[in-house]
Protein backbone atom coordinates (compact mmCIF):
# COMPACT_ATOMS: atom_id res chain seq x y z
CA UNK A 1 0.00 0.00 0.00
CA UNK A 2 1.27 3.48 -0.81
CA UNK A 3 1.75 6.10 1.87
CA UNK A 4 1.89 9.86 1.44
CA UNK A 5 0.89 13.27 2.70
CA UNK A 6 -2.05 15.50 1.90
CA UNK A 7 -1.72 19.28 1.52
CA UNK A 8 -4.62 21.71 1.70
CA UNK A 9 -3.85 24.35 -0.94
CA UNK A 10 -6.16 26.98 0.62
CA UNK A 11 -4.57 26.86 4.07
CA UNK A 12 -1.10 25.77 2.96
CA UNK A 13 -0.93 23.16 5.71
CA UNK A 14 -0.37 19.43 5.65
CA UNK A 15 -3.70 17.95 6.77
CA UNK A 16 -2.49 14.35 6.60
CA UNK A 17 1.08 13.52 7.55
CA UNK A 18 0.70 9.75 7.17
CA UNK A 19 -2.06 8.76 4.75
CA UNK A 20 -2.33 5.27 3.30
CA UNK A 21 -3.72 4.97 -0.21
CA UNK A 22 -6.16 2.07 -0.64
CA UNK A 23 -6.63 1.75 -4.38
CA UNK A 24 -7.16 -1.98 -4.87
CA UNK A 25 -10.26 -4.03 -4.15
CA UNK A 26 -8.74 -5.74 -1.10
CA UNK A 27 -7.21 -2.64 0.50
CA UNK A 28 -10.50 -0.75 0.09
CA UNK A 29 -12.46 -3.77 1.36
CA UNK A 30 -10.35 -4.01 4.52
CA UNK A 31 -10.17 -0.25 5.08
CA UNK A 32 -9.58 0.51 8.75
CA UNK A 33 -11.32 -2.61 10.11
CA UNK A 34 -9.37 -4.14 12.96
CA UNK A 35 -7.78 -0.88 14.03
CA UNK A 36 -8.67 0.63 17.40
CA UNK A 37 -7.89 4.24 16.46
CA UNK A 38 -6.06 6.65 14.17
CA UNK A 39 -3.42 9.04 15.45
CA UNK A 40 -3.73 12.75 14.61
CA UNK A 41 -2.62 13.25 11.01
CA UNK A 42 -3.12 9.59 10.07
CA UNK A 43 -5.67 8.73 7.43
CA UNK A 44 -6.82 6.40 4.69
CA UNK A 45 -7.47 7.50 1.11
CA UNK A 46 -10.00 5.21 -0.60
CA UNK A 47 -9.92 5.44 -4.39
CA UNK A 48 -12.32 5.01 -6.10
CA UNK A 49 -15.05 5.50 -3.52
CA UNK A 50 -18.36 7.38 -3.16
CA UNK A 51 -19.73 5.96 0.10
CA UNK A 52 -18.40 4.27 3.26
CA UNK A 53 -19.91 2.14 5.99
CA UNK A 54 -18.84 1.95 9.60
CA UNK A 55 -20.00 -1.63 10.25
CA UNK A 56 -17.56 -3.29 12.62
CA UNK A 57 -15.66 -0.05 13.31
CA UNK A 58 -14.61 0.71 16.88
CA UNK A 59 -14.22 4.49 16.60
CA UNK A 60 -15.77 7.45 14.76
CA UNK A 61 -14.17 9.07 11.72
CA UNK A 62 -14.00 12.34 9.85
CA UNK A 63 -14.93 11.45 6.26
CA UNK A 64 -13.94 13.77 3.40
CA UNK A 65 -15.35 13.23 -0.10
CA UNK A 66 -13.20 14.44 -3.01
CA UNK A 67 -14.27 15.17 -6.59
CA UNK A 68 -12.14 14.38 -9.64
CA UNK A 69 -10.15 17.61 -9.22
CA UNK A 70 -9.27 16.99 -5.55
CA UNK A 71 -11.81 19.44 -4.12
CA UNK A 72 -13.78 18.51 -1.03
CA UNK A 73 -17.39 18.12 -2.17
CA UNK A 74 -18.77 16.79 1.15
CA UNK A 75 -17.40 16.46 4.67
CA UNK A 76 -18.79 14.51 7.64
CA UNK A 77 -16.60 15.31 10.63
CA UNK A 78 -18.07 12.72 13.03
CA UNK A 79 -19.34 9.54 11.37
CA UNK A 80 -20.08 7.08 14.18
CA UNK A 81 -19.59 3.30 14.20
CA UNK A 82 -22.43 1.23 12.69
CA UNK A 83 -23.55 4.09 10.43
CA UNK A 84 -23.44 4.48 6.64
CA UNK A 85 -22.41 7.70 4.91
CA UNK A 86 -24.57 9.18 2.18
CA UNK A 87 -23.67 8.29 -1.39
CA UNK A 88 -21.99 11.35 -2.89
CA UNK A 89 -22.37 10.94 -6.65
CA UNK A 90 -19.73 13.49 -7.68
CA UNK A 91 -17.11 12.03 -5.30
CA UNK A 92 -14.35 9.89 -6.78
CA UNK A 93 -12.44 9.23 -3.55
CA UNK A 94 -12.84 9.46 0.21
CA UNK A 95 -10.34 10.25 2.95
CA UNK A 96 -10.91 8.95 6.47
CA UNK A 97 -9.28 10.81 9.36
CA UNK A 98 -9.81 10.81 13.14
CA UNK A 99 -13.20 12.27 14.12
CA UNK A 100 -13.16 16.08 14.29
CA UNK A 101 -10.11 16.38 12.02
CA UNK A 102 -11.91 18.73 9.64
CA UNK A 103 -12.50 21.15 12.50
CA UNK A 104 -8.96 20.75 13.87
CA UNK A 105 -7.40 21.55 10.47
CA UNK A 106 -9.98 24.24 9.52
CA UNK A 107 -10.78 22.27 6.37
CA UNK A 108 -13.95 23.26 4.53
CA UNK A 109 -16.04 22.43 1.49
CA UNK A 110 -14.31 23.42 -1.73
CA UNK A 111 -10.77 23.12 -0.36
CA UNK A 112 -8.36 21.48 -2.81
CA UNK A 113 -6.15 18.68 -1.49
CA UNK A 114 -2.96 17.49 -3.14
CA UNK A 115 -1.51 14.00 -2.60
CA UNK A 116 2.26 13.64 -2.26
CA UNK A 117 3.23 9.95 -2.44
CA UNK A 118 6.29 9.08 -0.39
CA UNK A 119 6.84 5.33 -0.38
CA UNK A 120 5.18 2.01 -1.00
CA UNK A 121 4.59 -0.46 1.81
Amino acid sequence: MKIGRLHNLRTGQIVGEKVWKADSYWTRFRGLLGRSSLLPGEGLLLNPCQQVHMMGMQFPLSVWFLDNEGHICALIDDLRPWRISPLIRNAVSIIEFPAGWGNVTCTQLGDELVWEGQEEL
